[in-house]
């Protein structure tokens, strides 16, 4: 690995700080409310099924517009993507703010969420085509610090601002940050590459997308409608055709809505299986685990979001160590480290269920929170690296639509799982207290969680470095630009 330190423009490191911060806006306040459910359950007269579609449905947008953004970021102008992405932020924001009902507030989630669904994927291509390779890691831990940051940062947020002045404050707070991101990043942005003309797939966007709203659907009905034929299986078997068929139509023409060929590169496929689990686990923890402080402890909305403050500073500050770690010593040994601490950190989690108590949340138990997301800022944004390093050029926009749209898919199929798992409890115990119903579905959720972690450790311990040809290779491209 080069040890000499790459310029890089200052009006390049502006432009990707400003779409991370307008990227950061929009996960903050998606995460922000899932610390809201219990009130707007309360202040909605609905039930946790039907408000968990608060953060749902906001990630289904996010993931939707993702999908189309290898097309989008070669179709128009970055500048315009990045002003209407600040407009759907700022206009969403603006009606879930003043949302009297709880459609209102949907659907304003949705707006909101296309505007970051087309902000996040613009950080990542503008690292992956203006940054010299040698220094991507570094400049992918340092966006996706802000990134990684908002998750778990979004719970304490969102619980201080519910607690102490009202949920509806957790946009409009955020709405002048996001906007002086987008007007920042509108006045900086660059592109190496003209807009060129190509048609829309249409109809495999909408095989997509109904894949996407399909499993979600047949998983949340798992809570209500248990393995129902109509409402679980047949959801679920619709799902599968339209992937199928997506994937028979992508392969058939010559302008795919996202290139399959990415999947013939064996270590873009592992690095995104990782980022995939990761993400799973890390949004269904910060869903699991405040909702299980005010459901089963009786904790309010500000204690349930400290909880997860101590591991969002953690990840803030190793994320973009763990880029220079990569850039340094390559791929091994950062994912080595975050393998080791995210399997001690959930087994102990998983293994303390049993004993969930209120001193454990406030000392042990968040302690092990954050040893997972040390682990976390070690192997997730290095995975997106990784995995995109393994690319030629002319897939390096497919790679990064599917890398963002699994993250916020993950999320939402995340909190939908956690949400069947906690409602579990209540069918395995129906004579039990709501909170010993609601511990027992959170003990089932962690053992999940430790599964998936299991999984991950071994994609990632078995993960090859590049090659020496292929780094040259990719230096070489880097420098072109």
């Amino acid at each position: 690995m080069s040890t000499t330190t790459p310029v890089i423009p200052t009006q390049t490191k502006v432009a990707i700080f400003g779409t991370a911060s307008l990227a950061f806006c929009g996960i903050l306040v998606e995460t922000s409310m899932n610390v809201t459910f219990p009130t707007l359950m309360h202040q909605f007269h609905t039930t946790l099924a039907t408000v968990q579609w608060v953060t749902t449905a906001y990630l289904l947008a996010v993931a939707a517009t993702m999908v189309i953004t290898a097309f989008i970021q070669q179709r128009f102008r970055w500048r315009t993507i990045i002003n209407v992405g600040g407009a759907g932020f700022v206009l969403g924001g603006l009606l879930c703010t003043v949302a009297p009902q709880l459609w209102l507030l949907l659907f304003g989630r949705i707006i909101q969420a296309i505007g970051t669904g087309l902000a996040l994927p613009l950080v990542f291509a503008q690292i992956m085509t203006q940054v010299p390779f040698t220094a991507q890691g570094r400049f992918t831990g340092t966006a996706g610090m802000l990134i990684a940051l908002a998750p778990s940062l979004g719970p304490t947020y969102g619980g201080l601002v519910t607690q102490l002045l009202s949920w509806r404050l957790i946009f409009g707070i955020t709405l002048p940050f996001g906007l002086i991101a987008w007007l920042i990043t509108a006045k900086t942005i660059r592109q190496t590459q003209a807009p060129r003309s190509r048609p829309f797939p249409l109809c495999q966007f909408g095989l997509v997308v109904a894949a996407l709203i399909l499993l979600i659907f047949s998983v949340n009905n798992l809570s209500t409608h248990g393995l129902s034929l109509v409402f679980v299986w047949l959801p679920l078997l619709l799902a599968v055709l339209a992937v199928l068929t997506f994937t028979r139509s992508a392969t058939r023409t010559t302008h795919p809505l996202i290139n399959l060929a990415v999947f013939q590169q064996g270590n873009f496929t592992r690095a995104l299986l990782i980022y995939f689990f990761i993400q799973f686990i890390q949004i269904g923890l910060t869903f699991l685990l405040p909702n299980f402080a005010q459901l089963a402890l009786g904790k309010n909305a500000l204690v349930s979001g400290l909880m997860l403050l101590a591991g969002s500073l953690c990840s803030a500050i190793l994320s973009p160590l763990a880029g220079k770690l990569m850039d340094r010593r390559g791929i091994r040994r950062p994912f080595q480290i975050g393998s080791g601490f995210l399997l001690l950190a959930t087994l102990s989690l998983a293994g303390l269920a049993q004993h969930l108590s209120v001193g454990l949340i406030i000392s042990l138990f968040v302690g092990l929170f954050v040893g997972f997301q040390i682990g976390f800022s070690c192997l997730f944004n290095n995975a997106l690296t990784y995995g995109l390093q393994q690319l030629p050029p002319q897939l390096m926009g497919d790679g990064n639509a599917l890398f963002n749209t699994l993250q916020q898919y993950s999320g939402s199929l995340g909190t939908a799982i956690m949400a069947v798992l906690i409602t579990l409890g209540t069918r395995m115990a129906p004579s039990a207290s709501s909170t010993m119903q609601t511990t027992l579905g959170t003990q089932i959720a962690l053992w999940f969680s430790l599964i998936i972690i299991m999984i991950v450790a071994a994609l990632a311990l078995t993960t090859k470095p590049i090659a020496n040809m292929a780094d040259d290779q990719h230096q070489s491209r880097s420098s072109n630009h």
